[in-house]
């Protein structure tokens, strides 16, 4: 479950300050491009680096979290706020 490894269950996106905002943690964006329909979004957490892409049209979410164990795909659905 994302909860075991530090991830929230909801997060906020804010492109203007190029931050992840979860209920405990922000996360700053260290690279983001927008390009083929997409916001592919890159950064650091807790030991893990991130990459998050996001549908601009649908708002679907991959999001895989790597460390040298081994890494973390999370899925799910982007809510325009």
């Amino acid at each position: 479950q994302p909860g075991e490894l530090g991830a929230p269950d909801f997060m906020r996106v804010d492109f203007a300050a190029k931050a992840v905002i979860g209920p405990e943690r922000t996360s700053p964006i260290r690279h983001m491009d927008d390009e083929d329909g997409q916001w592919l979004l890159q950064g650091t957490e807790l030991g893990f680096g991130w990459t998050m892409a996001i549908h601009q049209e649908t708002g679907r979410m991959s999001l895989s979290l790597v460390d040298r164990n081994g890494v973390f795909v999370l899925l799910g659905p982007c809510a325009a706020l």
